[in-house]
């Protein structure tokens, strides 16, 4: 897959990030706000990170984002936008994306490498959220969660990097859909940054409560994945029981393979 690097010209950590591709990559053609690269295309819109649909053709999409936390920690972030339910920053409500189990966690893998060697922040891979809703598989690289952060020199650098390293590698990992928890996912992002296998849909424990659960939310989360799903894997713990009960139901009346995670 050729991919297309999205960068909002109003979004600082992706005009950071912008910047140290540049300084690490050579593009073969640069026209205006758009790179032709060996491997990748990168363009740069105007407009919301989360609410731009590329113009320029690709095989998937890598958005450069900032993260935003209400800890105010530093960190980079990996994640499928989409949304379980309403739609209240930007995509199309109960519309999740194509998901690349095995790129996130290449990204999210190579930031905790290169973060553990210089800046030492955290690295989280998230649950589905936010949009924009589009037509091929996509995920976001994101740095967070301040101005300060955002526009740090060695994240970019580091974001920029793991970005590359993803697009560069063809290796694969047996790709599961997760269910339940918290917004960081506490029970899958150690399985994704430091385990053997990968992630697509990640839906949270409170999006389950909130929007319920329904067939046809299920069949888009097992099979809007750019990979094979070998089974869905349930944070036990991180859905109520009520919940978890009807998510158990509707998953075996699909005939959907599930384990505890």
């Amino acid at each position: 897959m050729r991919p297309l690097v999205v960068i909002s010209s109003e979004n600082a950590a992706s005009l950071n990030i912008k910047k140290n591709i540049l300084q690490l990559e050579k593009p073969a053609v640069q026209e205006g706000g758009f790179w032709s690269f060996a491997d990748f295309d990168m363009a740069e819109y105007a407009g919301s990170i989360v609410e731009i649909i590329p113009a320029h053709h690709a095989d998937c999409y890598i958005f450069a984002s900032t993260h935003k936390s209400a800890s105010n920690t530093p960190g980079f972030s990996v994640h499928t936008p989409g949304n379980w339910g309403t739609a209240e920053l930007g995509g199309k409500p109960r519309t999740l994306n194509f998901a690349m189990p095995s790129k996130i966690k290449l990204i999210a893998r190579k930031m905790k490498e290169l973060s553990d060697a210089s800046l030492e922040w955290q690295v989280s891979v998230e649950v589905d959220h936010h949009g924009p809703t589009v037509d091929k598989p996509v995920l976001f690289a994101e740095i967070g969660s301040t101005e300060k952060e955002w526009i740090n020199e060695i994240a970019g650098e580091i974001a920029a990097k793991a970005i590359l390293a993803a697009i560069k590698s063809n290796e694969t990992f047996p790709a599961y859909v997760g269910f339940g928890g918290s917004h960081y996912a506490p029970k899958f992002t150690p399985k994704i940054v430091g385990g053997g296998i990968a992630f697509g849909h990640i839906v949270s424990g409170y999006s389950l409560e909130r929007s319920g659960v329904d067939e046809e939310m299920l069949k888009q989360a097992m099979e809007r994945n750019a990979e094979p799903i070998a089974s869905a894997l349930i944070d036990w713990k991180g859905i109520k029981g009520e919940t978890r009960g009807r998510l158990i139901a509707a998953l075996d009346a699909l005939k959907i393979k599930w384990e505890k995670a």
